[in-house]
């Protein structure tokens, strides 16, 4: 048992920390994402449009300081700066239990969404410190595995607090999930506290590392772009198919459930596996592509559940969550290795918090998207526009990654000789 047990976690030291750190914080993710917005309107006395709208611009403002604070990363080391961004979102998140107007409200909201992105950057940054090639990917994998069991632990905890509807329990859902930052930060404790941090960032005689200098290099631009389109996916499921399963379909509301089911069962079992290879350059590329085809099949079953009886809709309906699942393995993994494998050694918190800046971008405009192409008034076509711009953007990602111009940055690790990725 001890043997089967230690197969299953990862590495000693600091893969094993960040594991830890990762199931608390997403363990608080998970208890947040279900309530907030009942929490917001029933609670705070916010209208839904309004927190719609403090959440969004909230979010677009965030994206602007990605890069700075993946900046502050490489300079400072992403262990410190993720637990200082960790304090920040706790003490964010307790203010909301105190806030009851909009501009309070939104003043809060900016201030986590800018801390979330920025802890985004110091964990891939701490990520692409714990190993290198295969290892660091592997690790990178198992997170995402922890993160869909964190995130169920704690949906499943916040239904007991729904099923209540108390303002009480709301309000403790939400300072719970403020504590869980804290928590996540005591794992940190526990890394070497120069984890992450390039020794050049010491180096007197090394070249200064430009602060802007990823938007010099095209190859990682376009491979960020491309993975924002493709991760346009991860709103699909929850934002398009509960509407779409409820107004468009004869199958049972229920059904939207099952599919976010079949999802979280399948990426737990398979996400591991699915990323094996993908610190080759050209293995990853080719599993965006093949994610591309899979969703744009995902989006073909979808338009066609429309008008059917209850029976052909729900077999439809499964077949749709496993291709749309295997997008989103493949999408993952993909983006896993092209994110490291492209960033040079000395500036991955710049990189990292870049590449979020691609999937962040794509979290704001998927609902407007999704709204206006699958859930209007042409919808099957609609479906299979969606699908063909996911299909365009796998098809372009070998193209770009093998092809593309990449610019040499100022300050890239020197070990590296010009033209390797």
């Amino acid at each position: 048992m001890s043997r089967l047990l230690a197969n299953a976690l990862p590495a000693p030291g600091t893969p094993r920390l960040l594991a830890a750190s990762w199931l608390v914080n997403t363990l608080g993710s998970g208890l947040y994402l279900p309530t907030s917005s009942l929490y917001f309107t029933r609670v705070v006395g916010l209208p839904v449009s309004r927190v719609g709208i403090g959440l969004t611009v909230a979010g677009l403002v965030a994206l602007a300081g990605a890069v700075p604070i993946g900046n502050l990363a490489d300079r400072h080391g992403p262990r410190r700066v993720l637990a200082c961004v960790l304090a920040v979102q706790c003490a964010a998140m307790l203010a909301f239990t105190v806030v009851r107007s909009f501009p309070a409200f939104l003043a809060c909201a900016l201030v986590f969404t800018l801390a979330d992105q920025g802890s985004n950057a110091a964990r891939g940054a701490l990520v692409a410190a714990a190993g290198e090639g295969a290892e660091r990917v592997r690790l990178r994998a198992y997170l995402r595995v922890v993160t869909n069991l964190g995130m169920g632990a704690g949906a499943g905890l916040a239904a007991l607090a729904i099923q209540a509807n108390s303002p009480l329990w709301y309000t403790v859902l939400i300072a719970v999930n403020a504590a869980t930052f804290l928590g996540a930060a005591v794992p940190l404790r526990w890394l070497p506290p120069d984890t992450g941090r390039h020794p050049a960032a010491d180096a007197p005689d090394s070249p200064p590392i430009s602060r802007w200098q990823v938007l010099r290099d095209t190859r990682y631009v376009c491979t960020t772009a491309l993975c924002g389109v493709l991760n346009l996916q991860l709103q699909v499921i929850s934002f398009a198919v509960p509407l779409w399963v409820a107004d468009h379909t004869s199958a049972p509301k229920a059904m939207a459930s099952v599919i976010v089911v079949v999802n979280a069962v399948m990426v737990v079992l398979f996400q591991m596996r699915a990323s094996r290879g993908v610190e080759d350059d050209a293995r990853a590329a080719a599993l965006c592509r093949r994610a591309g085809v899979a969703l744009l099949a995902a989006c073909a079953v979808v338009a066609l559940t429309s008008g059917r009886g209850p029976a052909p809709t729900i077999g439809l309906l499964l077949v749709f969550a496993v291709l749309l699942t295997l997008g989103e393995l493949w999408t993952s993994a993909g983006g896993f290795g092209l994110s490291f494998n492209l960033a040079p050694a000395s500036a991955h918190g710049q990189y990292q918090g870049f590449y979020s800046l691609g999937k962040g971008s794509s979290q704001a405009v998927a609902p407007s998207l999704l709204a206006a192409l699958c859930l209007g008034g042409h919808t099957a076509a609609g479906w299979l526009a969606l699908g063909a711009l996911f299909a365009t953007a796998g098809l372009l990602m070998p193209i770009v990654v093998h092809r593309a111009p990449a610019a040499r940055p100022t300050g890239a690790d020197p070990l590296t000789p010009p033209g390797a990725p």
